[in-house]
């Protein structure tokens, strides 16, 4: 992901043009849970996700759990195997390097793919596994370098997981360094809302 293509949202709603009017962050969320907005603040998404729905059905639809028998152990068990499996399997390339044009979000082709493709590879394996879709959620980070930066969030019982094509681990959300800017919602899952300030504390680790 490119500056140029989202922002870091300290500017990102007159970038990607505000939804909502502006709300006060919700000091009460529970710190192992992505903080939101008080009241919901809807921002465009990034336009390679909006490419990327109209391509990829599955990642806008809503698709409920199809596997009524699995544990939330279960769950976490498979987000680990996946996130791992698709770093090794996925070679790190540049968008401009790969497909000769700034952003662009796919499924990984056999040269590989960036941080969009490795999320959307997470995406898509763990819904064919029956995970409910309304519990994954794009998120668009910023680095401690000041990078953009695409994650793939499970919501899980145990609070917000992050699967990183940085990180061969999950972690909570709250442990990755990352400044959080915006994310795709749970409700509807072609939409994107604004993220609040995040505490600095976990009140639980993952385990790892």
């Amino acid at each position: 992901m490119t500056l140029k293509t989202f922002t870091p949202l300290v500017a990102a709603t007159l970038l990607l043009g505000p939804l909502n009017a502006p709300a006060a962050a919700e000091s009460s969320d529970s710190a192992h849970q992505v903080a939101r907005t008080s009241d919901q603040q809807l921002v465009r998404p990034p336009p390679g996700f909006t490419e990327a729905c109209q391509r990829y059905a599955w990642l806008c639809e809503n698709r409920p759990s199809v596997a009524d028998n699995t544990t939330s152990a279960d769950i976490l068990e498979l987000a680990r195997e996946i996130n791992r499996s698709v770093n090794l399997a996925v070679t790190k390339i540049p968008d401009p390097e790969n497909y000769g044009r700034a952003d662009h979000w796919t499924l990984p082709g056999w040269r590989g793919g960036d941080c969009e493709d490795f999320v959307l590879a997470k995406y898509k394996r763990l819904l064919d596994a029956g995970v409910d879709g309304r519990d994954l959620s794009i998120a668009v980070v910023q680095t401690s370098r000041q990078e953009n930066h695409a994650v793939l969030v499970l919501h899980h019982e145990s609070g917000d997981l992050v699967l990183d094509s940085l990180n061969s681990r999950i972690l909570p959300w709250n442990e990755t360094s990352y400044r959080y800017l915006a994310m795709q919602t749970r409700e509807d899952q072609s939409a994107w809302d604004v993220v609040a300030d995040q505490p600095k504390d976990s009140v639980m680790l993952a385990q790892r």
